[in-house]
């Protein structure tokens, strides 16, 4: 092992959006709500939280704000991950550096269990050392501890690392890590918006020359 790169799962590999849009959907249709949201509404409450974004969404038919997190994720649960939910060129780019002898980590502010479903959904398990979500111990990003923990699961140290996510809360959690970071600009960020010392990349598969180049001899 060369060196580790930890990813960030929504919008970064997965294009949740459309997934979070039909369960809102169907949670406002159970609650006899006429509204319907569209995936261009829901896309700038995807890395806010489950909590503000079902709250923001749902409005005030959304009830005891616990209640309706823990139906949204019951519901995550119980729906398969779509195979075209995938980003393209994700699956032979983290292959390619999987066989180039990089460790290859995922952390995200969702929960683990449904990290853990969506990973084993879209067949990923065998490309990744280590898997981190949210839960006890596991604070939310920018704070870096779950950064610490998805190196510490692939063997990897912050001196080789680096992170690759889609927003403010993946670039500031580099920052504060002291990892160089790679924008992808295709996700749920501001892309409007200077990132000072990112790596802005547009196509997942141009991701692997920057990582390769990080950790050359």
């Amino acid at each position: 092992m060369i060196g580790c790169a930890v990813f960030d799962l929504d919008g970064a590999l997965v294009d949740s959006v459309p997934h979070f849009t039909i369960i809102l959907n169907a949670m406002l249709a159970d609650r006899g709500a006429a509204t319907r949201l569209t995936d261009p509404e829901v896309r700038p409450h995807a890395t806010a939280g489950g909590r503000p974004m079902i709250a923001g969404l749902l409005g005030e038919t959304c009830g005891p704000i616990d209640v309706a997190l823990g139906e949204f994720r019951e519901r995550y649960g119980a729906m398969p991950t779509p195979a075209d939910s995938l980003y393209p060129n994700v699956r032979e780019t983290l292959a390619a550096l999987k066989s180039a002898d990089i460790a290859l980590a995922v952390w995200s502010n969702k929960p683990q269990g449904l990290c853990d479903k969506v990973i084993d959904d879209l067949d990923l398990r065998r490309l990744f050392d280590a898997v981190v979500g949210s839960g006890p111990g596991v604070p939310h990003k920018p704070d870096p501890t779950g950064y610490d923990l998805a190196l510490a699961g692939a063997g990897g140290t912050r001196a080789r690392s680096c992170f690759v996510g889609d927003s403010e809360p993946d670039y500031r959690a580099a920052q504060l890590a002291g990892a160089p970071f790679i924008m992808l600009t295709y996700g749920y960020g501001d892309y409007t918006r200077d990132w000072p010392g990112a790596a802005l990349v547009s196509d997942f598969a141009d991701v692997a020359p920057i990582i390769l180049r990080r950790f050359a001899p």
